[in-house]
């Protein structure tokens, strides 16, 4: 059985994951404003040498965790924890996200808090405001 192996890369190594999970038709680019600032870290779950997730932090008025995507196939297998958990370790609190509608549950039991009300990103559908640390 092939064990997920998390490793930081480079943001071309996730753009196709990220632009394949997270745009709509409308935007489907991938890439976003601060990706390739100095101090942004992105960070790949490979599977078998295949991308199967990602996560970007950039320092946005402090650090702000984006582009989160699981593959479809992979989405409930512990891809994203594993995610989220080296985020964790390697960037430290506080840290900010703007969470889609459906997966502020796994946010909050990441040790995520909703803040605000939700609101609607254009292309992107309802999102919250969610805080860690």
């Amino acid at each position: 059985m092939s064990e997920i192996v998390i490793q930081r890369v480079e943001r071309d190594v996730i753009l196709p994951l990220r632009g394949q999970v997270l745009s709509s038709e409308e935007a489907r680019v991938g890439a976003f404003p601060g990706d390739m600032a100095t101090e942004t870290r992105h960070w790949a779950a490979l599977l078998d040498g295949e991308v199967v997730g990602c996560v970007s932090v950039m320092n946005l008025r402090g650090w702000a965790l984006r582009g989160m995507a699981v593959a479809p196939e992979q989405q409930g297998a512990g891809v994203g924890r594993a995610l989220v958990e080296v985020v964790h370790a390697e960037v430290g609190a506080p840290m900010w996200c703007n969470a889609r509608e459906d997966a502020v549950g796994f946010y909050a039991r990441m040790g995520w808090t909703a803040v605000g009300p939700r609101f609607v990103i254009q292309h992107h559908g309802p999102h919250q405001r969610m805080t860690w640390g």
